[in-house]
């Protein structure tokens, strides 16, 4: 249980924790702190469809053990509601965190008042690329980009040669549809950038 203040730590943290669900094939629809403020501390809730196709228990089974394999400062499996994202339960939760007030977008975050999202919806795209690049130079390529046609900030991940494109929170909830729409301006900005680099879609 985190009590009154979210320390820095503990979000970046959130933030480590979902890129390893997310490595270890661990389905994650949303994700974001709440704070309760009736009982003064933060819960990080993780709404997943693994609950519903596998239960409760079996789901915090699976999550219980992916935590002991991950080096993180302060989230134990206690801290954490790890919920059905169709669930009243959970869509509470959601209502919760998106009526606080904005403070800030992180690299990886949205920040609010009584919230800390790491992302709203599953949304994504996959590639496979055709050349080695960097994780680095993937996020600069898709910056000067940005810069260029006024484009959404993406959270980009990359494992081997297979890339995932994510809105980053501050855009919210958007619909699959949407992430979709960026594949054309993502290859066009690689090929410009590297001409001997594709990505083809998985």
């Amino acid at each position: 249980m985190v009590n009154t203040k979210l320390v820095e730590g503990l979000i970046t943290d959130g933030a480590r924790l979902l890129c390893e669900l997310d490595r270890q094939g661990f389905p994650v629809e949303s994700m974001f702190w709440s704070h309760l403020p009736d009982q003064d501390y933060w819960r990080l809730v993780i709404g997943s469809p693994i609950v519903s196709k596998q239960g409760g228990m079996a789901a915090y089974r699976r999550l219980g053990a992916l935590l002991q394999g991950i080096e993180l400062a302060g989230i134990t499996l206690e801290d954490i509601s790890l919920l059905d994202s169709d669930s009243g339960e959970f869509q509470s939760f959601v209502s919760l965190a998106s009526a606080s007030s904005r403070l800030a977008a992180g690299a990886e975050w949205l920040e609010f008042e009584e919230a800390i999202v790491y992302r709203w919806t599953g949304a994504a795209v996959k590639g496979e690329l055709t050349c080695e690049a960097s994780l680095g130079e993937l996020d600069q390529i898709w910056q000067n980009e940005r810069k260029i046609l006024n484009l959404p900030a993406l959270l980009i991940t990359l494992e081997q040669r297979q890339v995932t494109l994510r809105f980053h929170p501050q855009h919210g909830p958007r619909k699959e549809r949407e992430i979709e729409n960026v594949r054309f301006n993502f290859a066009s900005a690689l090929r410009q950038t590297r001409s001997d680099c594709q990505v083809n879609w998985l």
